[in-house]
C-alpha cells in the first residue's frame, strides 16, 4: 500500500505538491485524515470512493473534487483508476477568505469552465514534472489561472463562527483518532472510547458521522482493515492471527468486512500477494 502513491516534487521552487497514483486493484485505502492544505482531486480514469464533509460520493472518469483545508476525508479505489491530486499551500485562499464548492459528481454545470480546469491540471502536472530551469514559472502561472477560475466560479464566503466550531470539533476528533490508533488492537467500543476521551456516547457518535460521514464503527473497522492489509502484505501470519492483531473481534468479522470493503475474500487476496 505504501508504494501506491507517486509523490512528485522536483524542487523547492514548485508552488504546489503533486500526487499521482494508478491503482491496479482495490487495495488502495487512504484512511480518514485532514490537513491545513487545500487539495484538488481529478479522477482521470476509473472510479474513486470519497468520504468528506459528512457524506460519501463516487468519483468517475473526468470528475473533479476540491477538498478545503481542515476537511476530514478518506478515499478508496473501487476500480482500476488513474487519479491526480494537487495539494496547495496552506495560505492558498487566505487572502480571499473563501471556501471552494466544487464536486462534479454532485453537480454537472459550467462544463466549459470545468474543461478549462481539467486542462489546467494536466498542464500543471507537465510543468511540475519538467526539469527545464524556468518552467516552475509556467507552473505558478497555471496555478494562478486555476485559482482565478475557482474563486470566480465556485467560491463560498467563510462564516467565521462556523469555522471556529469546525476547528473545535476537529481538535476533539483528533483526540479520539489518536486514542484509536494507540488502542485499536484492544477493539475499544464506542462507550469505552467516549469515556477515555471525555465525551458522551451520543456526542461522539454524532461527531463522527457529521464530520467524517462514517459511523464510529466503520471508522474503527477501516483503521483495523488498513493495519490488516499491511500485515497481509508484509508477513506470513495466518488470517486468524491477522484478524486479532489488527483489532477485529474474531476472524469471521474480519473476513466479512474485508469481503464487503475490498470485494475479494481475504484468503484469495493473501494468496494473490504470495503468488510469484
Amino acid at each position: 500500500m505504501n508504494n501506491l502513491y507517486e509523490y512528485i516534487e522536483i524542487n523547492q521552487k514548485k508552488s504546489i505538491k503533486f500526487f499521482s497514483f494508478k491503482a491496479k486493484d482495490t487495495e488502495r485505502i487512504i484512511p480518514m485524515h485532514w490537513h491545513h492544505s487545500p487539495e484538488f482531486i481529478f479522477c482521470r480514469e476509473g472510479s474513486l470512493k470519497v468520504w468528506y464533509e459528512g457524506r460519501k460520493i463516487i468519483m468517475n472518469s473526468g470528475d473533479l473534487l476540491f477538498i478545503n483545508s481542515d476537511t476530514p476525508h478518506s478515499t478508496q479505489s473501487i476500480t482500476h483508476n488513474h487519479v491526480s491530486i494537487i495539494q496547495f499551500p496552506e495560505n492558498f485562499l487566505k487572502e480571499e477568505k473563501v471556501s471552494i464548492r466544487l464536486s462534479t459528481c454532485e453537480s454537472h454545470e459550467q462544463s466549459k469552465i470545468l474543461d478549462e480546469i481539467r486542462q489546467l491540471i494536466i498542464d500543471i502536472k507537465a510543468y511540475h514534472l519538467s526539469q527545464n530551469e524556468y518552467d516552475y514559472l509556467m507552473e505558478r502561472s497555471k496555478v494562478l489561472n486555476l485559482k482565478y477560475l475557482l474563486v470566480t466560479h465556485f467560491a463560498s464566503n467563510n462564516n467565521e463562527k462556523d469555522k471556529h466550531q469546525e476547528r473545535k470539533q476537529l481538535k476533539q476528533l483528533e483526540i479520539v483518532v489518536e486514542y484509536l490508533k494507540k488502542h485499536y488492537k484492544e477493539n475499544p467500543s464506542l462507550k469505552e472510547t467516549a469515556s477515555a476521551c471525555g465525551y458522551s456516547e451520543a456526542y461522539l457518535s454524532r461527531l463522527f458521522h457529521s464530520i467524517t460521514g462514517q459511523t464510529f464503527l466503520d471508522f474503527k473497522r477501516n483503521l483495523c482493515l488498513e493495519k490488516a492489509i499491511v500485515l497481509m502484505d508484509t508477513t506470513d501470519k495466518t488470517l486468524t492471527q491477522i484478524a486479532y492483531e489488527s483489532g477485529f473481534s474474531n476472524v469471521k468479522s474480519f473476513r466479512n468486512y474485508f469481503q464487503l470493503t475490498m470485494n475479494i475474500n481475504p484468503k484469495y487476496y493473501k494468496r494473490s500477494k504470495n503468488d510469484p
